[in-house]
């Protein structure tokens, strides 16, 4: 095989791995974006009081929400986030 066609063939190589890079990169930050706001959402879980309600944006529509329910619905996403960020790439 010519050299030229080497190196052509590991230019194309190189192009998909950048490509698969960037893909994971942007699923990466993705998550932390997410795994922040849940983050951000369960400390304020924790200042709520018994009396205080929880609505859920559903489309355009709050509906109010179980407290005890939401928290577990916050900590459940925050665990799955985390399985997901450390999930090894094959």
């Amino acid at each position: 095989m010519p050299a030229e066609d080497k190196l052509q063939q590991a230019s194309v190589e190189f192009q998909k791995l950048q490509a698969d890079l960037s893909r994971v990169v942007e699923a990466r930050q993705r998550l932390d974006a997410q795994f922040s706001e849940n983050e951000l959402v369960k400390k304020e879980f924790e200042q709520l009081t018994p009396e205080n309600d929880v609505y859920k944006l559903i489309g355009p529509v709050l509906v109010k929400q179980d407290q005890a329910e939401a928290k577990s619905n916050v900590d459940t996403r925050l665990e799955f986030i985390k399985s997901e960020m450390f999930v090894p790439i094959s």
